[in-house]
């Protein structure tokens, strides 16, 4: 391979970041900062003068009067970069950010400063990139959009920049010395938006083969911007070697020693080639090789052992890591190796065994609340304080910015302190401009941080100039998006308008939070604030975008208000409520479309032009799929991976978040007509052949922000849909001769307007009674405030019901404004008898049981039914489940208390005692269909499944014993069986128990349930 270099490149490449002396003509080396600066802010740029001051430890600049011009000296042309937004902010009240700019209103000649301006780095690391970074945010970026992002990146003081892109030509030049030839190579090369986690050892293939030209461009382009980042003085930090090879790799290479490494979220990963193995050495010594010289050398190399359930088999981790260690070192012998720190990684052995001198861990979860030591967690290894604010590019607003303005001091400047850096690493950038910003002072800051005081500062610096309604603005996203405190994961709540539709969702995302993460109504009130902001500030383009971004969030928050009070309609049978709120949502969907179209961040349009652009209709499917089904079928809907980095953006809003709901809810309208189950919607097959489309979308924005935002307040503040009314009983059983109480919260979920005259009206079963202990009317709901009503409900003697399992429900009326509103909650409740022989019970989840005509039901709770947890209840039926028998039943309802949720059938030798072996179950699920799990290695802990996604409750399960095996079925419509397979449990009895059962799998949020049987059998 021949090196590609630009002379500037080559003349800056020497800079001390990179490890060589200054360039000696001064004009040289600081023309990679004049040239960023021109593409910043034009020919002002040339008003500047520049200068590089002599290197030392600690980058600092200085911006100051030459004769009256703004003079920037500083160590490198980055921090020229660095000093030169600084002086935007504190002059000018400008700046420029990932989203959205404030450049509108400068001066045509750039004023000097009234004093100088002075910058320090605190610490010697400003590490900068996710992983996961090239895919998430823009694999098919050209490289004018990759080296904005750099001058970004150095406006706001980073020195170490991730390069991932270019790394498949290396893999590619290296594994045709190894017996591969080109196109098996490509085949194993994932398409661009999926490289990041094949370099992680996750998966491979997906999406290729990669054409040979298309590699070719990305490593020119790689080249081109590994050059940039070095004419700035920044660090590019490169992909080192850690073994990462085809799984078929000891075939073409006798005696070498390769570890299958299993599955990741239903992919299956690579091989790792154990690198003690001289096989290991050979390879390793050639991707080095290829590597320097497609894109030189460079003092950071980032390698990740075993991420994310990556096995080391019979290699020891220790030697390992040291012959990792050692491969770079050979290479390269001054490197630092980088490595995440994330999960158990690093892991023990590996910072016992390698110089930890020479080590930087970009630490992941500094924010996470449980992360309180990180010198002890890691002997004392130098580390980043990290965060990852964004998971997957989710468009959602927020931030643990209290968290890292206090534990970045005090991690800092405690004594002996490992902490040598920060490290910008959310999944994926070009949004959230506030975090940005404010992460990125925390090292150029010597002062404690006020928040109040800095998000002042900055909507001045964002706006223009001081505005009292977008400070108050700023200072309630303060309190609330960007106030979370780390105690769930480091993010906020993604969009349920953009989750794979079902009445329990509760997140878009398979591992984003399940709740609110702050005050609703409190975040609703920066909307109107922000758009009474003076109309000078309406011209910035940084002031547009906030108004469409904080307008996008208020209008997403309602998503949450909505689909409980959509889900209390289709289960009470309230066919009108159940159309109206289903018209309103599909409305919001629309409206959430034309705001959005508004600004050209959140368009895909641009996203799949450039992958057509790049990689013809292979790119563009990779691009599709990345933001919707992520993967194949397997990975998507078991692994999870599914709408993983879903986008509010326009055309994906309309075209699959929309059309996926306006499917659902017909298909439930269908059923509530019908009194039969939901059609079952195969939800893969529908978005992946969405995405294997190659139709336009706008790539152009369109309609004035500042209407669609007004437009938007005044549909939020009008509407009456925004009063959710939430009703429990305890205890959660009505039988005869019993009471039980009723509670119903009655909450305006709205900061947009109050809620006045309200009334509360219970509605139980025929023959019991309804005796009020509270007053039910309410005169007046301040927005964000709530009530609650209780009643006693009382089931008199001799009374009866022919289901196990009664609803009751609480009608609250009132007025929003001058318009009428109503809501409806309800909640489930056991009814009728106790469970008595020949049946018995088992419970772990804090369980109660009923028996009413010929069905049974068992409200409980439960974390999970998986691995080493077993929070589940049974009702135990008579005679076992002996060889050749069949136990049947029909799950009748289910309530959706988690995705995987279950209720069916469960065999174990001994249901009383967990551990006991002979273990399956086979149940239906709320999000997953149904599913047949089983122990088959002997440890009493369920951990293999086997699930098929659509069906719901009602649903009849079937399980039939065959010497050491069982076989699942199932059915919706009442003929017709579907196989599930077949499961061996480790050391099933003769005659093993079997039992009904349910479990909330709640994952820890508390949530219990109801689940309901019929047509009950053992034969």
């Amino acid at each position: 391979m021949t090196r590609r270099r630009t002379v500037l490149a080559a003349s800056a490449a020497g800079l001390a970041a990179t490890g060589i002396a200054h360039p000696a003509a001064a004009h040289d080396a600081v023309e990679p900062a004049r040239a960023a600066l021109r593409r910043l802010i034009g020919r002002r740029a040339d008003q500047l003068t520049l200068s590089l001051t002599a290197r030392t430890d600690t980058d600092t600049y200085r911006v100051s009067d030459h004769h009256g011009r703004p003079h920037i000296e500083a160590t490198t042309p980055a921090t020229i970069l660095t000093g030169f937004h600084r002086y935007l902010g504190e002059t000018l009240h400008a700046g420029i950010w990932w989203a959205g700019t404030n450049l509108d209103h400068l001066p045509a000649r750039l004023p000097a400063p009234a004093t100088p301006i002075t910058g320090r780095a605190d610490v010697p690391h400003r590490f900068a990139l996710n992983d996961t970074n090239d895919g998430y945010t823009g694999p098919y970026r050209d490289l004018d959009r990759w080296r904005h992002e750099v001058d970004i990146l150095a406006l706001h003081g980073f020195n170490e920049i991730l390069v991932y892109l270019g790394a498949d030509a290396v893999y590619r030049d290296t594994l045709r010395e190894f017996g591969y030839t080109d196109d098996e190579v490509r085949a194993w090369i994932p398409a661009p938006a999926h490289q990041p986690w094949w370099l992680l050892q996750n998966m491979s293939g997906f999406g290729g083969p990669v054409a040979a030209a298309e590699i070719e461009h990305r490593a020119d382009t790689a080249a081109a911007l590994i050059d940039h980042i070095r004419a700035l003085g920044m660090t590019p930090v490169l992909p080192g070697y850690f073994g990462t090879v085809p799984p078929d790799f000891a075939d073409r290479n006798t005696g070498a020693h390769v570890v299958p490494q299993g599955s990741w979220c239903g992919f299956t990963r690579p091989g790792w080639l154990d690198p003690r193995d001289d096989h290991f050495t050979r390879v390793a010594a050639a991707f080095y090789r290829h590597s320097a010289a497609r894109y030189g050398d460079t003092t950071m190399y980032k390698m990740d052992l075993l991420h994310e359930g990556g096995t080391a088999g019979d290699v020891p981790v220790g030697d390992a890591s040291r012959a990792v260690e050692t491969a770079l070192r050979t290479a390269h012998p001054d490197a630092t190796w980088v490595i995440l720190g994330w999960q158990d990684n690093p892991k023990k052995d590996t910072i016992a065994a390698v110089d930890t001198s020479r080590m930087l861990i970009v630490d992941g979860l500094s924010e996470h609340a449980d992360k309180t030591d990180r010198d002890t967690d890691w002997s004392g290894t130098p580390y980043a304080f990290g965060t990852i604010f964004n998971y997957g590019g989710k468009s959602t607003l927020g931030a643990c910015t209290p968290v890292w303005i206090d534990k970045y001091r005090q991690w800092r400047d405690k004594q002996d302190s490992a902490l040598t850096g920060i490290a910008l690493m959310p999944e994926a950038g070009d949004n959230n401009a506030a975090a940005l910003d404010l992460f990125a002072s925390l090292a150029w800051t010597d002062h404690a941080i006020d928040a109040r005081d800095w998000y002042a500062d900055y909507a001045a610096r964002r706006y223009g100039h001081p505005d009292r309604h977008a400070t108050a603005a700023w200072q309630t996203l303060r309190a609330t998006a960007y106030a979370l405190d780390g105690t769930v994961k480091g993010e906020p709540q993604d969009s349920l308008f953009a989750a794979q539709p079902s009445l329990s969702a509760t997140s878009g995302a398979g591992w984003s939070p399940d709740t609110m993460q702050y005050d609703g109504a409190t975040f609703d009130r920066a909307l109107p604030l922000l758009l009474a902001a003076h109309p000078t500030l309406r011209h910035t383009d940084a002031y547009r975008y906030d108004l469409v971004d904080i307008a996008r969030q208020t209008l997403t928050n309602r998503s949450r208000i909505l689909l409980p009070q959509i889900a209390a309609a289709y289960h009470t049978g309230d066919t009108a409520a159940f159309d109206e709120l289903t018209a309103v949502w599909l409305s919001w969907m629309q409206l959430l479309e034309r705001l959005v179209a508004s600004r050209g961040e959140f368009l895909l349009g641009p996203a799949l032009a450039a992958a057509r652009r790049a990689a013809g209709a292979p790119g563009e499917f990779d691009q599709r799929t990345i933001l919707t089904v992520w993967g194949d079928r397997h990975a998507s809907q078991v692994g999870g991976l599914h709408d993983y980095a879903n986008r509010e953006w326009h055309g994906l809003i309309g075209d699959v978040y929309h059309d996926r709901w306006r499917r659902y809810f017909d298909s439930l309208r269908t059923a509530l007509t019908s009194g039969r189950a939901p059609a079952p919607i195969d939800w893969y097959a529908l978005t992946d052949a969405w995405a294997r489309r190659t139709n336009s979308y706008r790539s152009h924005p369109t309609g004035d922000e500042h209407a669609l935002a007004t437009a938007i307040h005044r549909t939020l503040a009008a509407d009456t849909h925004q009063v959710p009314v939430t009703v429990t009983a305890e205890p959660a059983i009505l039988v005869a001769g019993s009471t039980t109480t009723l509670t119903a919260h009655i909450t305006n979920a709205s900061g947009l307007s109050d809620v006045h005259a309200a009334t509360l009206t219970p509605a139980v079963p025929d023959g019991a009674t309804a005796t009020p202990l509270d007053p039910t009317g309410i005169d007046t709901l301040r927005g964000g405030t709530g009530a609650a009503v209780r009643w006693q409900l009382t089931a008199p003697t001799g009374w009866h019901t022919d289901q196990p399992a009664t609803t009751l429900t609480v009608r609250a009326n009132y007025r929003v404004g001058r318009a009428s509103g109503h809501a409806t909650g309800a909640t489930r409740v056991l009814a009728g008898a106790p469970i008595t022989d020949p049946y018995r019970t088992v419970d772990f989840n804090d369980a109660t049981f009923a028996a009413a005509g010929t069905g049974f039901g068992i409200f409980g709770g439960g974390r999970d039914m998986w691995g080493g947890t077993n929070q589940f209840a049974a009702i135990v039926l008579p005679g076992g489940l002996p060889d050749g028998a069949t136990a049947t039943v029909r799950v009748v309802l289910q309530d959706p208390t988690g995705p995987w949720a279950r209720a069916g059938l469960v065999v174990r030798n001994s249901l009383a005692k967990n551990g006991a072996l002979g273990y399956a179950n086979l149940a239906v699920t709320p999000a997953h269909g149904c599913a047949l799990s089983v122990d088959d290695n002997g440890d009493g802990r369920l951990n293999k499944v086997t699930a098929t996604a659509g069906p719901v409750a009602p649903v009849t399960l079937r399980l039939t014993r065959t010497g050491a095996t069982v076989t699942a079925a199932y059915r919706t419509d009442g003929t017709d069986w579907t196989s599930l397979g077949t499961a061996r449990p480790s050391g099933l009895a003769a005659t093993p128990e079997v039992g009904i059962f349910m479990t909330a799998a709640n994952g820890g949020s508390g949530a219990t349930g109801i689940a309901t049987f019929d047509t009950v059998s053992v034969h």
